[in-house]
């Protein structure tokens, strides 16, 4: 296994990406009637639970926040002509932040907005759709469309019932979700949503794979933002639950940045041939990556920069 020039390189680049998630102020982040700005974060499609809320059913909103920064923090919901406030807490930590949450009832209306406002101490703040604020937002927040489902995330989504997709085809007239879901037949028409095309599956699982079929024209299309790709079925895209696996290492600590010694590899490729730590298949695996972890450590690595992460057609994905 080579790694004479890549620990340097690679430490180099894997910095650059550390530097903005572990950030000096961190470090300063406390109960001091101040809120650190730069730690905060709320990506709507991606910190919502379940991702995509269907049929007016309750949701958690998330957001994270540098650790012991905030008192309290609490979400504004509009939902229709009424609106109410719901507490938020710490639901768990990441790295150098805490993970805040509350939790959204079922909705009335097809419509709802909310955003989200922080304490510490005698300091408090808002984060909407605009960004941080100092004062209350006029910006509407981000927006839950229950009836277009426009807040859905681009790609296969699993959702109550099935699962929303989501596809941008500015230039297609016609878009059907196809898949085992639905014997691959024109059952899910999806519907257009700006550049989007948006539409709910019943039914539809993990495991299943899927394709977009763009009507005139019988256009066969792979989901450019499908979590997995079967190679070897037509480059067929395969819904995939992103929470389906469970960390099983609690006492896991990222290693100081001054002191990480990281490893870039390319997991089909980084089990060679006719090497001492065993036979693995072409392209190798995951697996294969954790037989070898033990001789990464002997050389004093400490992380492990793998690249590309995104799932793409062929074998070598």
């Amino acid at each position: 296994m080579r790694h004479s020039s890549r620990v340097s390189y690679a430490f180099l680049l894997f910095t650059s990406l550390l530097l903005p998630v572990i950030p000096p102020a961190a470090c300063a982040a406390g109960n001091d009637n101040n809120i650190e700005w730069n730690g905060i974060s709320h990506v709507s499609w991606q910190d919502r639970r379940p991702l995509c809320p269907v049929m007016n059913g309750g949701f958690a909103v998330r957001f994270q926040a540098y650790r012991t920064d905030l008192t309290s923090a609490r979400i504004f919901l509009a939902d229709g002509g009424s609106t109410s406030w719901i507490a938020a807490s710490v639901a768990g930590q990441r790295g150098a932040y805490d993970i805040w949450q509350a939790q959204i009832p079922p909705t009335l209306s097809d419509t709802i907005s909310y955003w989200i406002e922080m304490t510490d101490g005698t300091d408090t703040d808002y984060l909407s759709v605009s960004g941080m604020l100092e004062g209350v937002p006029s910006d509407g927040g981000w927006v839950l469309d229950f009836s277009t489902l426009s807040h859905a995330p681009v790609g296969a989504t699993l959702c109550a019932g099935g699962a929303v997709f989501r596809v941008w085809a500015p230039g297609a007239s016609q878009c059907y979700a196809r898949g085992d879901f639905n014997g691959w037949d024109l059952s899910v028409p999806m519907a257009r949503v700006g550049e989007d095309f948006i539409a709910f599956a019943p039914g539809a699982a993990a495991g299943d794979e899927y394709k977009y079929y763009f009507n005139p024209g019988g256009i066969w299309k792979s989901d450019a933002r499908s979590r997995a790709f079967n190679a070897g079925n037509y480059n067929n895209s395969v819904i995939e639950d992103p929470f389906g696996y469970e960390w099983g290492a609690v006492d896991f600590a990222i290693p100081p940045i001054d002191e990480a010694i990281v490893y870039q590899l390319h997991v089909g490729q980084v089990a060679g041939r006719n090497e001492p730590y065993g036979a693995a298949p072409h392209p190798s695996r995951y697996i294969d990556v954790a037989a070898r972890a033990g001789h990464l450590a002997e050389l004093g690595v400490n992380a492990v920069m793998i690249n590309p992460v995104t799932e793409f057609p062929g074998d070598l994905s």
